[in-house]
């Protein structure tokens, strides 16, 4: 399965919504996520579009304006987030879609069910893990990172 850039650009942007949301009460400009994550604005504002519609995220409007997640970090799931801007497959035939026809070669292909067993374990696991456990794994190894050591610094002529 290769995730699209706009899958990918919508699970950057809603972390970082929520990282610096201040626990979802300051409301952040599309214009700071775009630069914080090196995503065009323009671009982020069709994904933000889709993800309004999804319920995902609220808008705020006025000069402190912004967007804001629409449930707490700990209830967004990131298969939510992706499979709302676009279909979760790894292949065609096994599309969940509702505009795609169902595969011909359903009933006699082999590889059918391996096909879907696959599909179904990425979205299951996709849907264990959600914008509040990346962040705090995030933290958790910032935490854990050692001070650079300047050069020479503890080090013994030999």
């Amino acid at each position: 399965m290769k995730l699209s850039s706009k899958g990918q650009y919508a699970v950057r942007a809603l972390i970082d919504l929520s990282y610096n949301s201040d626990d979802n009460s300051v409301p952040i400009s599309l214009k700071d996520i775009a630069a914080r994550e090196s995503i065009s604005l323009h671009y982020l504002e069709q994904i933000f579009f889709i993800l309004k519609k999804a319920g995902i995220v609220r808008s705020l409007r006025g000069p402190n304006g912004g967007y804001l997640l629409n449930k707490k970090p700990s209830e967004i799931l990131i298969g939510d987030i992706i499979s709302s801007v676009e279909p979760i497959e790894i292949i065609s035939c096994i599309s969940k879609s509702k505009n795609k026809k169902e595969c011909g070669r359903r009933s006699t292909c082999l590889a059918f069910d391996m096909w879907n067993s696959i599909s179904n374990k990425i979205t299951e696991f996709l849907n264990s893990i959600t914008i509040e456990d990346v962040i705090s794994e995030y933290k958790q190894k910032q935490k854990h990172k050692l001070p650079k050591k300047t050069a020479g610094a503890g080090t013994k002529n030999c």
